[in-house]
């Protein structure tokens, strides 16, 4: 088929004239998405076209990278091409009026609540699809990951890891808290935009390292090397207003393909893909050391972690069962 694959378009913070590219350089949760899945489709023979983050390196005969990011740009694109598919990530920048004659419409929801456009709408979670109050007819695919992306290590080095947006409803206070107690060293990366509560992680975890945001070797080497990494995301409001629910939690495959496990909360998505390849903690920052120790000594080894991750996320899977839903679409099916 010929996929369009819709990024969401952001811009490199602090450099308004550079777009987030697929993979992203540094923070990008569903950039990192789209890469996996992009190198699903074009493994099993696709040919795709990436709207949404100019500058990405193709790598591949079959990935063309279009030159459009603004909605704008995007319509006019898809309006003046032919596509079997739109599969759109961008949150409802495109929606089923900006097709190309002959395309059909599929799209991924990222976010918590209900989705901008409820039209063939695939949820990442159970957690999430019944957030929006969408209807069992909506498909739940997982998050792919490409394991050749990663590094996977069995001896791994004496640090817990939080990688993600420095935030209250990611955790990251709770994270720092939890190696705190478990007399481990803790390496928080991420941006951190809410200069407060990073005051207050270092005020209160003084020995946790945070190291900013991340990106290339850097990146995989953290995930590869860390004794643990800390999903510890909290019931409260999150970035777009709502209860904060996890939707998806790539962060969850990236370090159990590396053979690194996961200690999480019940937030979302994660008492659904965490047992397995970790274990689950409760919400707040109060631990005390015991617990925190026989959590840690709890958790699977690296080869056992890396074997669910290959079974529940390898991205070929995914994008099997994505092309299952492309042809779906394409012979009349539809939910909302």
């Amino acid at each position: 088929m010929r996929i369009a694959v819709v990024n969401v378009p952001l811009r490199v913070p602090g450099d308004p004239t550079r777009w987030i590219t697929v993979p992203p350089q540094g923070y990008g949760g569903i950039q990192w998405v789209v890469s996996h899945l992009v190198d699903g489709l074009l493994a099993l023979g696709h040919e795709v076209h990436l709207l949404g983050a100019p500058g990405s390196h193709a790598g591949h005969p079959d990935l063309r990278v279009v030159d459009a990011a603004e909605p704008a740009e995007m319509r006019r694109w898809l309006r003046g091409n032919r596509v079997d598919i739109v599969h759109d990530h961008s949150n409802g920048r495109i929606t089923p009026r900006d097709l190309p004659p002959g395309a059909a419409y599929c799209s991924t929801h990222h976010l918590t609540g209900a989705p901008e456009i409820g039209l063939n709408c695939v949820y990442v979670s159970g957690a999430q699809r019944a957030a929006a109050r969408a209807g069992a007819a909506a498909p739940v695919i997982r998050l792919p990951v490409n394991p050749d992306r990663y590094r996977f290590r069995r001896d791994k080095k004496d640090y817990l890891l939080f990688l993600g947006r420095i935030s209250a409803h990611k955790g990251a206070l709770e994270a720092a808290a939890f190696a705190r107690a478990a007399g481990v060293p803790a390496v928080l990366a991420g941006p951190a935009w809410e200069e407060e509560y990073a005051t207050a992680i270092r005020r209160n975890s003084p020995g946790a390292e945070l190291v900013g945001e991340v990106g290339g070797a850097e990146r995989v080497e953290l995930i590869s090397d860390a004794a643990a990494v800390l999903v510890l995301s909290q019931p409260v409001t999150g970035p777009w207003g709502d209860l904060w629910c996890e939707p998806g939690a790539t962060v969850v495959s990236e370090a159990a393909v590396s053979g690194t496990p996961v200690i999480a909360t019940a937030n979302g998505c994660l008492p659904e893909i965490v047992p397995g390849v970790g274990t689950l903690v409760p919400y707040g920052e109060r631990f005390e050391p015991g617990y925190a120790e026989s959590r840690l000594a709890a958790l699977p080894s690296a080869d056992r972690v890396r074997r669910r991750a290959l079974a529940r996320w390898d991205h070929v899977g995914v994008a099997r069962r994505y092309t299952e839903v492309y042809r779906r679409i394409r012979d009349g099916e539809s939910w909302s």
